[in-house]
């Protein structure tokens, strides 16, 4: 007898969804048919609902020993539980991981405390963590996050070296891209003008910036052959290069954020510091074009960069907004925000959102076929979706730690009901029910 069957679903396959039912032995889907499968230990019966594969967020700031009142491993995954995530890809705030001794502490930490797998991307990479490159891949990790703009920026001559030994362990750089002259060139301006207030950060980053610093990577690419994957693109010269460098079979892979599909500069005055995120929020005109681009797969995956400030270090920047913290909470809502926005009002097929938000991160991050599909001898990482359910976010009903959430008041329909990590469920009608520990350390 199997462990679990789920019966009269809506099952998504990567030829399709079709009608079925799926049977999981020891955390791995051992069945899947269209009727029939014998009786098991648990049954749980669809609907008709949609079953999904579980979401991978590849872009995640869940821990840094100094920051622990904006987030940690245990809290961070209960959020994303709740909200359909079954692995996540964590990467450093602050605090560096560059040597396998940190590393190791932190893999531990994650088996200790994880409700849901994940992996890691080292970083955030410098010219003296380079040698370093081969000793942490060995231990699983094949991504390695970089920037090019301060504060952890790295200059252009070691960003090739940097490339160069990433694509010696097959590895994929992962880079934050914006040009720094012209930031630091803005920033000058606007403090010389006196300029304190929310909008000032929007204008501090312009579309230059990304544009100047994509077409400098992407250039880097061809160059080294090293893979690259370009965190949050906001704007539409961006996604411009993107489609370029694509259609040149430039080995590279592209993310962008719920924050830039949902909310422009404009939202900054409503919202002020609470929305102060890097890179900063763009225009409207961006915002559809990214949209035009995710549909049509030149965007390959949405991630949230799923990074909370308490509300104390958000409140400061109206007065400042050079002083506010960086970054928002954005895992729980990830999958509901892509479902309204995205499935329910047309702007991308059910099939590529689970694309964006399934497969293609499994595939890019060396998880596939592990995970990302939902076909037999994969991983039993399911998502059950109420696509009629309608809910209103409200950061009461959330499990973040900081208390707060951008979205508050939106209205969105499509929710997952039922989350499953390697057979268990984890999360049911968004109440949390894995336990601590449980989440696997993703060697790739």
């Amino acid at each position: 007898m199997v462990d679990l069957v789920i019966r009269n679903a809506r099952l998504t396959l990567p030829e399709g969804i079709i009608r079925g039912e799926l049977a999981v032995d020891k955390g791995r889907i051992s069945e899947i048919a269209t009727s029939g499968l014998p009786k098991a230990d648990r049954e749980i019966d669809a609907k008709e609902k949609i079953v999904m594969p579980g979401v991978i967020d590849t872009h995640v700031h869940f821990y840094d020993s100094h920051y622990l009142p904006r987030e940690d491993f245990q809290n961070g995954s209960a959020a994303a539980a709740a909200g359909g995530v079954t692995s996540v890809i964590m990467m450093p705030l602050d605090t560096p991981m560059l040597t396998p001794r940190t590393i190791k502490t932190i893999i531990k930490l994650g088996q200790n405390e994880s409700l849901i797998d994940f992996a890691l991307h080292a970083g955030n990479m410098t010219a003296e963590s380079i040698k370093n490159i081969p000793s942490i891949a060995s231990l699983g990790i094949k991504s390695f996050k970089a920037f090019t703009c301060a504060p952890y920026g790295i200059k252009d001559r070691m960003l090739e070296e940097l490339m160069t030994a990433i694509k010696n362990v097959d590895g994929t750089i992962f880079v934050h891209a914006e040009d720094d002259k012209v930031l630091q060139k803005q920033t000058k301006r606007l403090l010389k003008e006196g300029r304190k207030d929310p909008l000032a950060h929007t204008e501090s980053r312009p579309n230059e910036a990304e544009e100047k610093a994509v077409e400098k990577v992407i250039k880097l690419t061809q160059r080294t052959g090293c893979k690259l994957h370009l965190a949050h693109i906001t704007t539409r010269q961006g996604a411009e290069l993107v489609k370029k460098a694509k259609d040149k079979r430039v080995p590279l892979t592209a993310e962008t954020s719920p924050h830039y599909l949902f909310f422009t500069q404009k939202d900054m005055k409503r919202l002020g510091p609470y929305l102060k995120v890097n890179p900063a929020l763009k225009t409207s005109e961006d915002c559809t074009a990214l949209w035009k681009a995710l549909s049509k797969g030149v965007i390959d995956i949405v991630a949230t960069d799923h990074a909370p400030g308490t509300k104390e270090e958000k409140e400061i920047g109206w007065k400042n907004i050079w002083t506010a913290q960086i970054g928002i909470p954005g895992v729980e809502t990830l999958l509901p925000l892509m479902l309204g926005e995205g499935v329910a009002k047309g702007r991308l097929t059910f099939e590529r959102l689970v694309d964006a938000l399934c497969t293609k991160p499994a595939q890019t991050f060396g998880l596939y076929p592990r995970k990302g599909v939902i076909r037999e001898g994969s991983d039993a990482d399911l998502v059950i979706v109420d696509l009629k359910k309608e809910v209103t976010i409200t950061a009461e009903r959330l499990h973040y730690k900081v208390g707060w959430t951008p979205y508050e008041g939106v209205g969105v329909k499509g929710v997952p009901v039922t989350t499953i990590s390697r057979g268990i469920i984890v999360a049911e009608d968004g109440d949390v029910v894995g336990k601590p520990g449980y989440g696997q350390f993703l060697s790739r």
